[in-house]
């Protein structure tokens, strides 16, 4: 995949966790900082509701690939940084943000957050990133 085009993918697939999180949980996402607080709330709820009927293991893998995409974007506004495809894995190829020598796998913290550990704190965890990044 050329980065013209893991940039695109990755594009949509934040716009598209734009639309899920007003349609389906009515939190607004709007590029800032602050708006993290919605993903952390749609995280929540989503986690809330992996605990009494589990979701399929495609709908984890898009909802954490969607919501880390939007993640990433406003990383990548506010920080830099580019997309990486890492295919080393053939079963479990991942896309990560790249800043200088600093990986950044936003889906893979969504994913964790739904399915385990809704103590994670998305705001936290991206505020962190960006101060780690700026070292």
């Amino acid at each position: 995949m050329q980065q013209s085009e893991l940039n695109q993918l990755m594009q949509d697939a934040a716009a598209d966790a734009v639309s899920y999180a007003k349609e389906e949980h009515q939190q607004t996402l709007d590029g800032n900082i602050d708006s993290l607080t919605a993903v952390d709330n749609v995280l929540s709820q989503l986690h809330a509701r992996e605990k009494t009927k589990h979701h399929s293991a495609e709908m984890l893998f898009t909802l954490s690939n969607i919501l880390g995409a939007y993640i990433g974007e406003l990383f990548i506004a506010h920080v830099g940084g580019h997309w990486q495809h890492n295919q080393q894995d053939e079963t479990a190829p991942f896309v990560f943000v790249q800043f200088q020598d600093k990986e950044f796998p936003f889906a893979s913290v969504c994913y964790h957050k739904i399915t385990r550990d809704d103590s994670i704190s998305l705001h936290g965890y991206v505020k962190q990133a960006m101060a780690n990044a700026m070292q």
